[in-house]
């Protein structure tokens, strides 16, 4: 009796192997899809906002004093990584050959939120604001290019505790243009919640 009860199971049991069989060499038959690229992931950007302008801190009247020296570099043979910048800051600024900065700016996780500075000197000054621009570009810094076709790019990184504002060829949004030249980039100290 046993072996007729072996002998009955023993088609099923050939039917459920030629299945798993079949099934078997169909997944090694069959080429798989090529792997996905795999690049490493970029921030996406968001559509650039369009706040209303706020006005900006007033011009101070004498030289601001200078800020804290930033900590002196050290060499941990580590490169240093990138990561998206968070800054929020309203402040102004003026030095003893009296060019003054006037900024007011918001950044969250590397998408900016809002954006407006002035830089002024004695022969003129140049004006930034995010309505003009659009943002293209979040990592390793941020980046800025106008809407117009003057070619002027905006940037933002980190250096060390402080963060730079600079700008690239944007004599057209300076009057007069020849100011633009002698501008120096925005320094934003975190430490000490000022801009230089």
């Amino acid at each position: 009796m046993q072996a007729t009860g072996t002998l009955a199971l023993a088609p099923w049991r050939a039917r459920r192997l030629a299945v798993l069989g079949t099934g078997v060499l169909l997944a090694a038959c069959s080429t798989p899809f090529p792997p996905p690229d795999r690049r490493p992931e970029q921030p996406i950007i968001l559509p650039t906002p369009q706040p209303e302008l706020r006005e900006l801190p007033a011009e101070p009247l004498a030289a601001t004093p200078p800020a804290p020296p930033a900590p002196r570099a050290t060499r941990s043979g580590r490169a240093m990584t990138a990561a998206p910048i968070d800054l929020a800051m309203r402040c102004a600024a003026r030095d003893e050959r009296k060019h003054t900065v006037q900024a007011d700016v918001e950044v969250a996780q590397g998408q900016v939120r809002y954006l407006r500075a002035r830089v002024a000197q004695p022969k003129g000054a140049c004006e930034f604001a995010l309505a003009d621009f659009e943002q293209t570009q979040i990592l390793p810094s941020i980046e800025l290019r106008a809407r117009d076709d003057s070619g002027c790019t905006l940037m933002l990184w980190e250096q060390g505790p402080q963060v730079v504002l600079a700008y690239n060829n944007c004599a057209a949004h300076c009057a007069p243009q020849a100011v633009f030249y002698d501008a120096l980039p925005i320094l934003f100290d975190r430490r000490v919640g000022r801009c230089d």
